[in-house]
């Protein structure tokens, strides 16, 4: 089986079917938690974009890429002294800050200030709404070098920005949930959106990489479109099941799927220090790989033998003897995928030798009251849910396996 993967990945997100997301299910130490506001001169953001110490997530858009209108447009309204939005970020114990809310404005700024990273050019101001005609076609650069322009150099560099800031310490969970309450443009951020923002490095690169692979995308048999995230989640619940022993699973999903990406982040190494950061109460589950190669071989192998087994109905209530398919189940795809992967070769040959008598039986199953409680939207997170869907699943299997 070859590994393949796709640049343009689209899977429109209301294939999936809603889930419940639980809140904070532990009350927390106020004493623990730290929250401050700050106000930050320009000249100390750039200073913080030429030490590396501001993080900006390339691939964490909610939205399209502001085009370079609206890019020049939010330096004019710098230049015109109109205050920005508060920006949120999270601290970490280096003193890097991870953005939340806020990125495109201040790659926008870093792309102004400094260079494009991917482009190596400076943002060249263009189409601004009061102030073309004297810096339309200027880079900072060559404001900075004309004598007539350094009035307004700095008024850009005395600019305070207003920022949230989450500093280390304050319990994760409490973070996520904080950061939650963030609307921006009228949309609270999604769990996955503040994941991906606060724990950038191995998980992010994997969940990317996962959701362009063509075993992937055929599985799905559907164009996918991640504005909000829910395809790298739905990824992630197989990850996280996979690198996690399901029986140590406390029926808090949103921890659960962010211990995954934190650990994610140390592999291969799993220093027993950095660790105990991760899980500062003492509850680690038992981490049963911790090889990204192997992640994905699995991931892409579950892809390909769903799609051999269910058709063009993997991973949802709709069978291949439905005419017309359901939505994307998330509990169906995180427990399939994980059990499928798990079948050697052999196995999962004789598995579609019985392909006929095992999707009617599936079907079946698919009828019965517990086991659509198992994966339904309100019960699929609960510990129960977890566990009996397993359980009934790889009866089934093993059913057919048993056959001589």
């Amino acid at each position: 089986m070859e590994s393949t993967t796709s640049n343009t990945p689209q899977v429109s997100e209301e294939e999936f079917e809603e889930e419940f997301e639980e809140e904070i299910l532990e009350p927390f130490d106020p004493d623990k938690i730290s929250i401050e506001q700050r106000v930050v001169s320009m000249d100390a953001i750039k200073r913080r974009l030429n030490q590396g110490t501001i993080r900006l997530s390339p691939d964490f858009q909610r939205n399209e890429v502001w085009d370079e209108t609206r890019r020049s447009q939010l330096i004019e309204s710098i230049m015109l002294k109109i205050p920005l939005p508060m920006f949120y970020v999270a601290a970490n114990e280096q003193g890097e800050w991870e953005v939340v809310d806020g990125l495109q404005r201040l790659s926008t700024i870093r792309d102004f200030l400094l260079l494009n990273p991917v482009t190596n050019l400076p943002l060249k101001l263009d189409k601004l709404e009061f102030l073309q005609k004297k810096f339309g076609g200027m880079t900072f650069n060559k404001m900075e070098s004309d004598p007539t322009c350094q009035r307004v150099i700095n008024t850009i560099m005395e600019t305070e920005l207003r920022f949230t800031v989450i500093n280390p310490g304050t319990p994760e969970d409490v973070k996520r949930n904080i950061f939650k309450r963030i609307n921006t443009g009228g949309l609270p951020l999604t769990t996955q959106e503040i994941r991906h923002a606060l724990y950038q490095g191995n998980s992010t690169k994997l969940l990317q990489h996962l959701m362009g692979s063509q075993y992937f995308i055929r599985a799905i048999n559907s164009k996918i479109n991640d504005k909000r995230m829910a395809t790298r989640e739905l990824i992630l619940r197989f990850v996280a099941f996979y690198i996690f022993e399901k029986n140590d699973y406390k029926m808090n999903l949103d921890k659960w799927l962010s211990d995954a990406m934190r650990v994610i982040n140390l592999f291969p190494e799993l220093d027993e220090k950095k660790l105990s950061k991760v899980f500062t109460d003492g509850s680690a589950p038992k981490i049963k790989h911790h090889s990204i190669e192997d992640i994905r071989y699995k991931f892409e192998l579950a892809m390909y033998r769903a799609k051999e087994l269910f058709g063009d109905h993997a991973f949802r209530k709709s069978t291949i003897h439905d005419n017309k398919k359901s939505p994307i189940n998330k509990a169906l795809f995180e427990c399939w995928s994980n059990i499928l992967s798990g079948l050697s070769d052999d196995e999962f040959s004789k598995l579609l030798e019985h392909k006929a008598d095992f999707t009617y039986s599936y079907k079946e199953y698919l009828l019965n009251e517990d086991v659509l409680n198992s994966i339904s939207r309100h019960a699929s997170q609960a510990i129960r849910g977890v566990n009996y869907r397993y359980e009934v699943f790889e009866n089934l299997v093993k059913h057919y396996l048993d056959i001589s």
